[in-house]
């Protein structure tokens, strides 16, 4: 039997009380190593109603120009749903193979039914900022700093059971989504294929991309290796690849399409991916809002 509207409403209360358990990569690593589904399934049946009640709190405490968008009340709708799955779950023979096999498939329904919550908060964001102009409160940027760093952690907690116990399928050699030994240029050269896919798609032509690596650390100048998860450090490098490549050819010098500039560096604590362009830059007098997420140089799709 699913609670009730006004009980869904208290137990939300209830539940936002409770502080997230921080998760490390370590934490991660053990765990896949371990690969106890029970343990997995009592941690996140008690874990995510947290975390995702939060996010609800969070939602309902926005500004009521942006909480009044169409697309911004479906991000909180997926959410109360979501939180309404968890809360709803039947705890009866919780750890028996039936029961975890329906905590599995309401996991893989979760992760579908946010598989947009992205686009679809950025339509609202779009929406208010064509209605407000320039006139944009500031608590937007620290709640969406909030708002999408909680949902990259979700889903990994969800992705990571999904991949650790089926039905997603685990890469050999990964314990769940993390890779203890990332090839740092493997992912840098994939996402810059793609980018340049894109830039080709779009543009008609696209510039080379040169990687070059130095590893402070002592091993093979052609091995960087870190502990992390592919899709995340595709997807960071891909962004930065995007941008640099469309400013390369909008902005040719002497009608030549100058190189995309890849440098990465191994040092002994921590590794950094620089990459330069050609392009125009961007002037002294917008560089404040660079990491607004209703700015952007990019024309309006």
């Amino acid at each position: 039997m699913r609670p009730n509207i006004r009980c869904l409403s208290t137990l939300l209360d209830k539940t936002s009380l409770y502080r997230p358990s921080p998760i490390t990569v370590a934490q991660l690593i053990k765990f896949g190593k371990k690969r106890d589904e029970s343990l997995s399934y009592a941690f996140l049946h008690q874990e995510l109603p947290i975390r995702i009640s939060h996010m609800v709190k969070e939602l309902l405490l926005l500004p009521e120009s942006l909480l009044q968008q169409h697309s911004v009340k479906l991000v909180k709708d997926m959410y109360l749903k979501t939180f309404e799955d968890l809360a709803d779950f039947d705890e009866s023979g919780m750890y028996d193979e039936q029961n975890l096999g329906k905590f599995k498939r309401r996991l893989g329904d979760i992760k579908r039914r946010h598989q947009t919550v992205v686009e679809t908060m950025a339509e609202g964001i779009l929406a208010l900022k064509n209605d407000s102009g320039d006139r944009f409160d500031p608590s937007i940027n620290y709640f969406l700093d909030r708002f999408y760093t909680s949902r990259i952690a979700i889903r990994v907690l969800i992705s990571n059971h999904l991949v650790l116990f089926g039905p997603e399928e685990e890469c050999p050699g990964h314990y769940g989504v993390i890779d203890p030994s990332l090839d740092v240029q493997d992912i840098v050269d994939d996402a810059a294929s793609s980018a340049k896919y894109l830039c080709n798609h779009h543009y008609g032509d696209s510039p080379a991309v040169q990687i070059s690596i130095v590893n402070q650390k002592g091993s093979k100048d052609d091995e960087v290796s870190v502990v992390y998860i592919a899709s995340h450090l595709h997807h960071m490098v891909f962004e930065l690849m995007k941008n640099a490549l469309r400013a390369s050819v909008e902005n040719p010098q002497n009608g030549e399409i100058h190189p995309v500039k890849v440098l990465i560096v191994q040092g002994e604590r921590d590794i950094s991916i620089k990459v330069s362009d050609r392009g125009s830059g961007i002037p002294m007098n917008l560089q404040d809002q660079l990491f607004d997420y209703h700015y952007s140089t990019a024309p309006e799709p």
